[in-house]
């Protein structure tokens, strides 16, 4: 420490014979000259180190830095040892492209200083590299990207007790997708590929990520169903106004032998949707009625020549038995012309999750968005299994029994098949885009939902929805920090959000995740609900 203050009272002397043309001269004299002195001290070493540390805060929160960088360094804390020390001078996460790229410079160059004074690298700032290395690989440089996960892998391999199973299947997937199938992997490659074996037989799992390197999607083959498609509006679609008495009427006449009509549950774009009991044996439904138009798309069912609306034909596909307790279950549908009505099974009681992240005060503690997302995935999952993408998840298309916690997936009306080629329009609520559709012009059905479950996570977590201007927030977009979730949490987050679309976690993957797997509450996705 003495050292440092020596160069610093030798920087400050000759900078005083330039005051009046440096810029920022006053400011160097209200931390140089103390933090000098305090360097010189004679303090007990642990007395010592906690007030240079203390200093670099104070610094830090008039935005000094600079001399904050050198107070750390000198006293050699650890990044990730204080809730805001994640990216150095930052308390949010700058995910944004042209955001991102200062703080990871400033903050790798922090990690090299203290790797020359203690020779360890820092364990929470892997998970920030491994960002830098997809995103490398996204933009078309895999040279750098393959360099950066080396640097990774020789950084893990000194602490493997630091970092999780998932965050190392993250690095393998991303390093084998790099490597050149027709040369011979570098011994760090096989270092790492080691250290995954230990974490499985650790955790007792058998399992290789690579496997999950392949889409799921590209196990459906959905030729056997033909659909007839229309671009998606460009125009917002304005809601719809509620049903006049005629409409009522002509409902209820087709209902009245079997269902009894309630009051109105809610409208959007294309229909609404009335509360009902079923007359045979007083089971409470809900009644969808889809108003046909020009964007109004059909398909045929595997074995079947009639032609159903594509949003029937979805449902009916998720309802077939074994159901998911976590997907609303279709019960029957009718066709009256120009619209149709479905009739679905009705929760009660039950709201949908953005009214009940309101009564929680905007957002969801961590417990509960871990035993939501344990949901919400399970039902995702089952989507694709039946050979269809929702595209659509978010939390008013959720609904939760605000006693039992359980979660059922609701509306169907932008679902598309899942189909082993590029999907070229997004169809969905405008902030769930995945950036390979922004920046490729397509993408493919199950790493866009993974890219979509990391947006509905953020939104439980902060109460905030991350892209609203998508474009303009993949540019210069930050996230809250959440410095009160998980490290596992954290990584699962950013592990979803990568912008690398092959590289996101499979259901598999996320199945068997720390955040769900170690934690005390909740479900992992793995274990399905009883009839699934």
């Amino acid at each position: 420490m003495c050292e440092v203050a020596a160069v610093l009272l030798k920087g400050y002397g000759l900078l005083r014979k330039k005051l009046d043309k440096v810029k920022d001269a006053q400011r160097w004299k209200e931390w140089c000259l103390p933090l000098a002195r305090l360097l010189f001290s004679a303090a007990p070493d642990d007395e010592h180190r906690e007030a240079v540390i203390k200093m670099g805060d104070d610094l830090a929160s008039r935005n000094l830095i600079y001399p904050a960088h050198i107070c750390y360094v000198v006293a050699k804390l650890e990044l990730g040892s204080r809730r805001h020390f994640q990216l150095i001078g930052y308390d949010s996460v700058p995910f944004g492209l042209t955001v991102f790229v200062n703080p990871i410079m400033r903050t790798e160059m922090y990690e090299y200083v203290l790797w020359l004074t203690s020779g360890q690298a820092q364990p929470s700032f892997q998970i920030f590299k491994l960002c830098v290395a997809s995103r490398n690989l996204f933009f078309g440089s895999p040279e750098l990207s393959f360099k950066y996960c080396e640097v990774i892998t020789r950084a893990v391999i000194t602490f493997p007790d630091r970092v999780t199973r998932s965050l190392i299947e993250h690095l393998l997937l991303l390093s084998c997708k790099l490597q050149n199938k027709n040369s011979e992997e570098p011994e760090w490659l096989l270092a790492l590929r080691q250290l995954h074996r230990t974490t499985l037989a650790n955790a007792n799992v058998s399992d290789d990520p690579e496997q999950h390197m392949v889409s799921t999607s590209q196990r459906f083959r959905v030729s056997e169903i033909q659909e007839l498609k229309h671009d998606p509006p460009n125009e917002p679609i304005p809601e719809l106004q509620p049903p006049g008495p005629e409409q009522l009427a002509e409902l209820e006449a087709l209902l009245s032998s079997r269902y009894q009509l309630g009051d109105l549950l809610g409208n959007g774009c294309f229909g609404f949707v009335f509360k009902a009991v079923r007359i045979a044996d007083d089971k409470k439904v809900a009644v969808k009625v889809v108003k046909k138009s020009g964007f109004t798309t059909t398909m045929k069912m595997p074995g079947e020549t009639e032609e159903l609306p594509s949003e029937v034909a979805l449902m009916r596909m998720v309802s077939e038995p074994p159901v998911c307790s976590n997907v609303v279950e279709l019960l029957e549908w009718f066709d009256m012309g120009h619209q149709f009505v479905m009739i679905m099974e009705r929760p009660s009681p039950s709201m949908d999750l953005l009214e009940f992240m309101e009564l929680q005060g905007g957002s969801l503690s961590e417990a509960q968005a871990r035993d939501i997302m344990v949901q919400v995935i399970r039902a995702a999952r089952h989507c694709c299994e039946r050979g269809m993408v929702h595209r659509d998840i978010k939390a008013e298309n959720l609904i939760i029994n605000p006693e039992t916690l359980e979660v059922k997936l609701i509306d169907f009306g932008c679902g598309e098949l899942l189909k082993d080629t590029p999907s070229k329009h997004f169809f969905g609520t405008i902030f769930l885009i995945p950036p390979e559709c922004l920046f490729r012009g397509e993408y493919m059905g199950v790493p866009a939902t993974i890219w979509g479950l990391g947006i509905l996570l953020y939104h439980f977590l902060s109460g905030q929805i991350p892209f609203i201007d998508i474009e303009q927030d993949i540019n210069y977009g930050y996230l809250n920090a959440l410095p009160d979730v998980s490290q596992e949490c954290f990584q699962l987050l950013m592990w979803c959000l990568d912008l690398n679309p092959e590289t996101r976690p499979t259901f598999e993957l996320l199945a068997r995740h720390e955040w769900f797997t170690g934690g005390s509450s909740g479900q992992s996705p793995a274990q399905e609900s009883s009839g699934h």
